[in-house]
């Protein structure tokens, strides 16, 4: 395909090849209509999007309609407008398409952090090391397609071992995947000679001794063709074949996760929401996984178009990456909140990150039944709200009433019950009566005891007792002391299970 995006050749069938491979292999991405698609101009209108030249304004991209008038690249707006009347001519935006190929660029940060960016249109990175764990080259490519057409950008995909023969086939708009540099020379014969990114001068004298295309650029002697086009194309030639190593600027990607997605149209239906939701997900899942992180809690802000944000905090009690249970989160939450306004946009940021890696039926891995059991909580919360459940986890303290806190860890709570009950009452009761040590007389049997806590004087909270396992006639063990510190009262503080 050309640059106006006239011609598509279609997608070759992709060997899928999987293999940790120690050369690299560069995946190759071309918008070749991003001037048209950053301006949100779709195929069915009669549209160009114009640059300023030396010969004054000329068209530099087409839509469809547009091409089917003759109205191609290159051609002055002044004679596009003779040709069709009502056409719509826009200024390029070359802001709008930086920020796009940005998005973009964040976008490939989910499958390698080695990414580079090409201007004006093509994307590169480098996914040797992560082939394997993307099911090889013809998965990968397939994950590629299937994800961009998803944001409806007109896309060419190319995978070579180098980033120039890459880009050059992308931009060529052959969809081809060569995975060994032997095939190189022979895969790039048939693209013209501009897909070196030559300068201008050098390409039209090489078009003026009759070389057009690569393969006619192959057979040219070396030493010749660098003494009278310059050491360059030489150099650009090694480079594009993987005889000399092609360096490029690896971008940074951002240190947070921070999305937001615009809807169509205003809406008060959840599954419009939570369908925007989850592409965000998905991007944040690969943001994690580009990074072998794992995170513990997202935030999800609904915007409306008069009202204030309404706020969702999620979070797993096992940190991860995976989109679907954020998914299964987000979805029970908003079943039980129905929404206070029409939601115009969503807005996701990642919180709590932290080291991880890919399960790998390491020994020690968490069981997964634990998992099960983690998620599982993890829905409840979200569908009950966060304070519906909880865990009791002892504390440092001597005294009863400060010996354990409330927590949402799913470990197991750390208690003797042999020594101390689970369950305590809110305020210990006063029984009336004193409990007899004798197995034959009384209410309330003493078979264990006593305990003596002396403890708090620092804060005002001290307290003198001396705590009892006792049976009551119906066999409960019960909790009860002896206040020292009063008249010698004897109170019930707590049940054993």
């Amino acid at each position: 395909m050309h640059r106006d995006g006239a011609v598509s050749a279609g997608r070759e069938p992709v060997p899928d090849v999987a293999r940790a491979s120690a050369s690299p292999l560069w995946v190759a991405v071309d918008f070749p209509l991003l001037a048209l698609d950053a301006l949100l101009i779709g195929t069915d209108e009669y549209t160009v999007v114009a640059e300023p030249s030396r010969r004054g304004e000329v068209v530099y991209q087409a839509t469809k309609k547009a091409r089917s008038l003759g109205i191609t690249p290159g051609l002055n707006v002044n004679a596009a407008l003779a040709i069709c009347t009502g056409l719509d001519v826009r200024s390029r935006d070359i802001d709008a398409e930086q920020r796009h190929l940005c998005k973009f660029q964040r976008w490939a940060s989910c499958f390698t952090p080695t990414v580079s960016m090409q201007p004006p249109t093509t994307l590169l990175f480098e996914i040797a090391a992560s082939l394997k764990l993307f099911g090889g080259a013809g998965t990968l490519c397939k994950r590629l397609h299937r994800e961009l057409d998803l944001t409806g950008y007109r896309h060419f995909v190319a995978v070579t071992p180098t980033p120039g023969a890459s880009a050059a086939l992308a931009v060529a708009g052959l969809e081809k995947v060569v995975m060994d540099r032997a095939e190189l020379r022979t895969s790039l014969k048939a693209l013209p000679v501009h897909s070196l990114m030559l300068a201008e001068e050098v390409i039209r004298k090489l078009r003026s001794v009759g070389v057009s295309f690569l393969y006619e650029l192959w057979r040219l002697p070396r030493h010749d063709l660098a003494r009278r086009f310059g050491p360059e194309v030489v150099q650009k030639i090694d480079r594009v074949l993987g005889k000399h190593p092609d360096p490029r600027a690896i971008s940074s990607m951002p240190a947070r996760f921070e999305r937001y997605c615009e809807l169509e149209a205003e809406t008060v239906e959840a599954d419009f929401v939570l369908r925007a939701a989850r592409s965000l997900l998905e991007q944040f899942a690969g943001f994690l996984s580009g990074r072998n992180a794992v995170a513990s809690g997202i935030l999800v802000l609904l915007q409306h178009a008069e009202e204030q944000a309404t706020r969702i905090e999620l979070g797993s009690r096992l940190p991860t990456c995976d989109a679907g249970l954020w998914a299964k989160l987000l979805h029970e939450h908003m079943q039980r909140h129905a929404l206070c306004a029409p939601v115009v946009g969503v807005h996701l940021t990642g919180r709590d990150f932290q080291p991880g890696s890919p399960a790998s039926g390491n020994l020690f891995e968490i069981p997964d039944t634990a998992k099960d059991w983690a998620r599982a909580l993890d829905e409840l919360e979200a569908r009950l709200g966060k304070k519906c459940l909880w865990v009791p986890k002892v504390a440092a303290d001597y005294r009863p009433e400060y010996a354990w806190r409330r927590s949402r860890s799913i470990d197991k709570p750390v208690v003797n019950p042999a020594r101390r009950p689970l369950w305590l009452l809110h305020e210990p009761r006063r029984l009336g009566y004193t409990p007899d040590r004798s197995p034959d007389m009384g209410s309330l049997k003493i078979i264990n005891g006593p305990e003596r806590i002396e403890s708090g004087w620092w804060n005002g909270s001290d307290l003198a007792r001396d705590y009892y396992m006792a049976i009551c006639p119906r066999g409960r063990r019960l909790w009860i002391f002896q206040d020292l510190k009063q008249r010698g009262d004897w109170y019930l503080h707590g049940l054993f299970g």
